[in-house]
């Protein structure tokens, strides 16, 4: 007999979080793997939100892409890829 709760798994995300160290090797992961995962599609639409309040929040000048772009190579992140998905985001 099929139990939903079954398929169910509990998690904490408490003590879960992304630092700072995490964001490049995050995006290098998944993002070969938005087209075929969801979840890998979910991850790297959260670090494309984590880099712009981090651009937004950040204390350098400069425009809004400079910012960003300062945060990509920051954590080695193609730049490319990043816009691709955030203007997929903004649709």
């Amino acid at each position: 007999m099929y139990s939903r709760n079954a398929c169910i798994k509990p998690v904490s995300l408490a003590n879960d979080r992304i630092d700072e160290s995490d964001i490049g090797p995050l995006w290098a992961k998944h993002f070969s793997m938005i087209r075929d995962d969801v979840a890998s599609k979910i991850i790297v639409l959260s670090l494309v939100y984590i880099i712009e309040d981090k651009a937004r929040m950040g204390t350098a000048d400069g425009d809004w892409s400079g910012r960003v772009s300062r945060e990509l190579r920051l954590h080695g992140i193609p730049a490319d890829e990043f816009w691709e998905i955030q203007r997929a985001a903004a649709r």
